[in-house]
């Protein structure tokens, strides 16, 4: 009888022993984050040491704005077994130390604010006492005479008090613009941390059950819509004879309430998909939602469908603000071919244009590009990697030492009548410099009326050989090299003849050339 009541004692002790739950509250360390476009995933590292039986450990101070249903926490230790997660925001809780920093601050501004109503009251006894000096000017009675001795006397008098006062009046005047910008300070410094200290942040609350006292590692991880990252380029153009320098940057923001300090840092071009749901054919989840980060402006751009990686060799910090922090990612040293294309049509200076091929090996996506040629600043234009083609074509700025004029004459003032058919003649004379010290690759691009399919207008073009000829287009494009100030001149005629019957309707089609990204310096 007296062994059986003693199990069922040592029984109801075990049970009780394990059923309590003592509560561990803990600050967890960022140890790196994994930055998307438009999130990221924060990863978090705490050893803890843990008491015998069930314990719940609450992981505070985090972000407010933790996407729901992508927390995920796991334990190194095979011996400690994860009950439940929970995670709710604290809406209550304030920072300590902010607020003794504020109580610090509010007792320096009672100093201050009583030093300068001390200093008002001098300044105002002063300016009485400056004014009664001068109210009653007459030295002794009307009637009687008054000495020079007396009035030298008085003058002197009159003259120290009046400096003196002055000077006091001015350095009154002085420390009180110093008190009260000492006191903005103050104000500013509170307001910052008031907005801190009432910020929510939210906790998870992990509860587990180990056998024994031990030491735990918790990692967990969880996405905020509150950062992002888009790529920044410099594009680096030295000479024909040397690759293109192209270093690629980050910008990265963080709004989501909690700084990061000295992180790893990872960039994605992933979509993360939401939580414990499967991801549909475009890549994301059903529940994903667009980015709402305050002040932060989104803008989309088409990418290719592989996802890229970047992984940043240094640590970072990054502070909550929203502010776009530059990062290095990676640098290139990229072969290219270089060409000046002319339209005197247009612009009569080279635009210069590098060939890139086999670009897709860079892992290059869409973004800002600043460009720089042989040491200066041309400008900024925009990356467009949304190409099919093996070869990109970037351009690097207009080179006013290349140079295209062209000159149209029309042999005829007024439309021939030849038989049944005007006719209608022109020549062409488009004359390339190189002022340049070094030998360059030139293509001149020009245009030729385009007519329609089954026009019974004639068109005979001459002097072409060298250009190929695009006939849907009615474009022309010579390529040559051309040496340091050497000149070339490009001559070809065409006359067009019309049916005297359809004269009327003479309306050649000009094709417009195809798009080029060039951008307004």
């Amino acid at each position: 009888m007296k062994t059986i009541l003693l199990t069922t004692v040592l029984s109801l002790l075990t049970i009780l022993a394990f059923g309590e739950s003592r509560t561990i509250e803990v600050t967890a360390k960022i140890k790196n984050v994994t930055v998307y476009n438009s999130s990221a995933e924060v990863n978090y590292e705490k050893e803890i040491n843990l008491p015998k039986g069930k314990s719940t450990i609450v992981f505070s101070g985090l972000t407010p704005f933790i996407v729901e249903n992508t927390i995920n926490v796991s334990v190194l230790n095979p011996d400690v077994s994860i009950v439940m997660v929970t995670e709710k925001i604290n809406y209550l809780k304030h920072h300590k130390s902010n607020g003794n920093k504020i109580s610090v601050l509010n007792d320096s501004i009672a100093t201050i604010t009583e030093a300068i109503s001390l200093l008002e009251s001098l300044t105002e006894a002063y300016t009485v006492e400056k004014g009664l000096l001068f109210k009653d000017e007459s030295i002794g009675g009307v009637s009687d005479g008054v000495l020079v001795a007396e009035i030298e006397k008085a003058s002197r008098f009159f003259h120290q008090r009046y400096t003196a006062i002055n000077i006091e009046l001015y350095r009154a005047a002085k420390r009180k613009k110093q008190l009260n910008y000492r006191l903005d300070q103050f104000r500013n410094q509170i307001k910052q941390f008031s907005k801190n200290t009432s910020k929510s942040g939210s906790e998870i609350s992990v509860t587990v059950m180990n056998n024994s006292s031990e030491k735990a590692t918790f990692v967990f991880r969880f996405l905020t819509p509150k950062a992002g990252w888009a790529p920044i380029y410099d594009c680096k153009f030295k000479g024909a004879e040397n690759p293109i320098e192209f270093i690629f940057r980050a910008n990265v923001f963080n709004a989501s309430g909690v700084s990061w300090n000295d992180v790893e840092l990872k960039l994605s071009t992933a979509s993360p998909t939401t939580g414990f749901d499967a991801p549909t054919l475009n890549g994301t989840s059903s529940k994903e939602e667009k980015p709402k980060t305050g002040n932060v402006k989104f803008r989309e751009v088409q990418v290719r469908n592989t996802i890229s990686e970047y992984a940043i060799n240094h640590k970072y910090s990054i502070p909550s603000d929203a502010k776009p922090y530059l990062i290095d990612v990676d640098a290139y040293q990229m072969k290219a071919d270089y060409h000046y294309l002319l339209i005197p049509k247009v612009d009569p200076f080279g635009f210069l244009m590098a060939d890139i091929p086999n670009w897709n090996k860079y892992d290059l996506i869409p973004g800002t590009t600043n460009v720089y040629n042989k040491g200066s600043y041309m400008g900024k234009t925009f990356l467009n990697t949304y190409t099919e083609n093996d070869t990109l074509s970037l351009y690097l700025g207009k080179d006013k030492n290349v140079i295209a004029i062209k000159k149209e004459s029309n042999t005829n003032k007024e439309q021939q009548l030849i038989g049944n058919y005007y006719v209608d003649k022109s020549e062409i004379n488009i004359v390339v410099k190189n002022n340049s010290s070094e030998t360059l690759s030139i293509h001149v691009l020009d245009q030729i009326p385009v007519f329609e399919i089954g026009d019974k207008t004639k068109f005979n073009l001459n002097g072409i050989e060298q250009a190929i000829y695009s006939n849907k287009e009615g474009s022309l494009l010579w390529k040559f090299s051309l040496s340091a100030n050497e000149s070339q001149i490009i001559d070809y005629k065409y006359d067009i003849k019309i049916p005297k019957n359809d004269i009327g309707n003479y309306k050649p089609r000009r094709r417009r050339f195809r798009t080029i990204s060039c951008p307004s310096f």
